[in-house]
């Protein structure tokens, strides 16, 4: 019997470079199994990209090391193909292993729990297809996937500015919120969900969520699913600045649900961007992407993931 075949992408600049020290941990503990490790490692996330592209359908699984940026390169790559997506969280925030109760901490049991999932049944999650929306024709660019949150509002704002600190995720998080605070207002957003007709929306936040939980543990969408084809799109509106400051730690804590500020309704699609001549890039995963107005659309069971989901036990 051939050997399984494993692709192993670590980013080296995750966790301020911790995270090449956990990639070679992995490889040499999936060599010990008996893995043969293909690595894909590189200094551009484009280059990793091109060479995991060149050999993908020889492998059994991607590997990734690294946070919730290196999940969605590695779900972008995998996308509905046979190939799964494994996950070692080493990154600053690890909100998606976070959603997965993936361990952050101890690389021996990550390792294990993919070499258990090798041998259990498919598991599969849903994936977010993002892309610039134009009209007129004209080329609209490649789809990028995320497997997260995609942020449209304040948020993307904060994440922006916490991607260039170097505090601890929470701190850079919140940090950002209060220095981004000073200028902010609502934002005038036109929405079209489902193909239905379009809405204007004053809102302060505006996410598009498969796990819900984003900014190092805030938990925006606690019900929120990764494997049921739908997104959650939560708003808040209504809120002013003292509010926002007040909004934010209920987050962290989930308490925030029954405010009447805050909603949550579920789509397949939108299309989405501003009612006034302002620029706002969407954070997809933590990382920048394409400036509104976007579209997104959920692409349903299209990654197959390396672990088992929170709530499979209690599935009907």
């Amino acid at each position: 019997m051939s050997r399984l075949r494993i692709g192993l992408l670590t980013n080296p600049s995750a966790a301020h470079g911790a995270a090449q020290r956990t990639g070679r941990q992995v490889a040499h503990l999936l060599r010990i199994a008996g893995i043969s490790v293909v690595e894909l490692t590189a200094s551009s996330a484009a280059v990793a990209r091109a060479r995991a592209m060149e050999v993908r359908e020889t492998l059994t699984a991607l590997v990734v090391v690294g946070g919730d940026g290196t999940v969605a390169l590695g779900a972008e790559i995998v996308a509905h193909t046979a190939v799964r997506l494994g996950v070692v969280p080493a990154g600053s925030g690890n909100d998606f292993a976070r959603a997965l109760g993936l361990e952050e901490t101890d690389v021996e049991a990550s390792v294990r729990n993919l070499l258990h999932a090798l041998s259990r049944p498919v598991v599969t999650i849903d994936a977010i297809e993002l892309r610039a929306d134009v009209e007129d024709g004209l080329s609209a660019g490649a789809p990028t996937i995320a497997v997260g949150n995609v942020s449209l509002g304040f948020d993307a704002l904060v994440n922006a500015r916490a991607n260039s600190s170097r505090l601890s995720p929470r701190l850079r998080y919140t940090g950002g919120v209060m220095r981004e605070l000073a200028s902010f207002r609502p934002f005038p957003y036109w929405i079209e969900v489902d193909g239905g007709p379009r809405e204007e929306i004053d809102a302060s936040l505006m996410t598009l969520c498969s796990t819900g939980i984003f900014g190092g543990g805030m938990r925006l969408v606690p019900d929120a699913r990764v494997d049921d084809g739908l997104l959650d799109l939560a708003i808040v509106s209504g809120l002013g600045r003292g509010g926002l400051v007040r909004f934010f730690p209920r987050v962290f804590r989930g308490t925030h649900t029954d405010l009447s500020v805050f909603s949550v309704r579920q789509v397949r699609e939108i299309r989405l961007g501003l009612r006034e001549p302002m620029l706002l890039r969407a954070f997809a995963d933590g990382e920048p992407r394409s400036q509104l107005p976007v579209r997104a659309r959920v692409l349903p069971g299209a990654v197959r993931i390396l672990a088992d989901l929170p709530h499979a036990e209690g599935r009907a």
